[in-house]
């Protein structure tokens, strides 16, 4: 009698605890919480938000742009008066606007290995006699070269000089106004998060720390895989940057996986919502400040100052330290891609870390 009194107690308390449990998991899905045209409503309202903070961040960084402090060294040929190049830096940097800011270099030989260095955009190299030369990086920013000629172009005129256009570092034949680099980093970045939007959906979030680090392993399997691809399509297929296979595809994986991993680490910490704060961070946000179709220079500060912050811009701005400047600037945007991929880390296991415990003590 006491074990079939044992047994027709504990079989109503387990059945008792699977409902309990079940009921809980269930009460986490909206369709449960919520009814079908509520959902649909917040549904379309968030994608409205969404539509209408695209239009407005593109229309906003892209209608307008004005050059601003673009960094170039001015040179005054050695048989010019003494304080030549100092006049013309202070000339330049008191034009309304501030589109450049100018500092002087000793040589055109150090105007040169400033572009190098990625420290100036350009420089002016004025002559004693004949025209003066500007000196233009297009691969720095093809916007920022063209916004350098409309503003030595007004300059010069009050002055009754005339110049000549020099580009130190021209992009490559095969990449249109240094678009290719833009478009390759956008590539990874959506990549990323769309297979991580993709696991969250599907699967949903780790609910043990063995599951998330399959969850990581699967995204760095993949960072690595699509970063060789991208960086073999670019570099070997299409011939757009020959030679480079190696520093992109490890530049690649970078990108992808800070961009997954961080995607992830926001489903483990706010649910479905990952989604759409995603596609606003790396998409509304990220692509038009990436510094593509517009350097940071010549966008307006918001973006100039976040651009090479997120994903999409220290893609950009890797590929272009790669494969024009011989890595130099390239620990700016190795710096975005860890912050990103070790807040989306901690985020991952620390939020499933802390789920597995509150299920364990339920």
């Amino acid at each position: 009698m006491t074990t079939l009194d044992t047994g027709s107690t504990s079989a109503p308390d387990s059945g008792a605890r699977a409902e309990r449990e079940g009921g809980a998991h269930r009460s986490t899905s909206p369709t449960d919480r919520y009814s079908t045209r509520q959902i649909l409503v917040a549904v379309a309202i968030g994608v409205l938000l969404l539509q209408i903070g695209f239009i407005t961040s593109y229309v906003a960084a892209f209608h307008q742009p004005t050059p601003r402090d673009i960094p170039i060294a001015v040179v005054a040929d050695s048989a010019l008066p003494a304080g030549t190049a100092q006049q013309t830096v202070d000339r330049l940097n008191a034009i309304d606007g501030h589109p450049v800011r100018a500092r002087v270099a000793a040589s055109t030989y150090e105007t040169r290995t400033l572009i190098d260095a990625r420290e100036v955009m350009g420089g002016y190299v004025i002559a004693a006699s004949g025209p003066d030369t500007l000196v233009v990086a297009t691969a720095a920013g093809s916007s920022a070269a063209t916004a350098l000629e409309s503003v030595f172009t007004a300059a010069t005129a009050d002055l009754g000089r005339e110049f000549v256009v020099r580009d130190e570092a021209p992009v490559g034949v095969h990449d249109n106004r240094g678009l290719s680099g833009f478009y390759l980093s956008i590539g990874w970045v959506v990549g990323g998060y769309l297979l991580a939007a993709a696991i969250g959906l599907l699967i949903g979030a780790p609910r043990t720390l063995r599951e998330a680090g399959l969850h990581t392993a699967l995204m760095a399997a993949y960072a690595i895989v699509s970063g060789f691809l991208g960086a073999l399509i670019t570099a070997s297929v299409l011939g757009t940057f020959t030679g480079h296979l190696l520093p992109l595809s490890l530049l690649g994986a970078g990108v992808v996986f800070a961009t997954g991993v961080f995607t992830m680490g926001l489903r483990a910490a706010i649910g479905i919502l990952a989604v759409p704060l995603a596609i606003l961070i790396f998409v509304v946000l990220g692509n038009p400040s990436a510094g593509g179709a517009f350097g940071s220079n010549v966008l307006p500060s918001f973006y100039a100052a976040i651009g090479r912050w997120i994903t999409p811009g220290a893609g950009t701005e890797g590929v272009r330290s790669i494969v024009y400047f011989r890595g130099a600037g390239l620990g700016q945007p190795a710096l975005t891609l860890c912050v990103y991929a070790f807040a989306g880390l901690a985020a991952v296991f620390g939020f499933t870390a802390a789920r597995s415990r509150r299920t364990r003590s339920a």
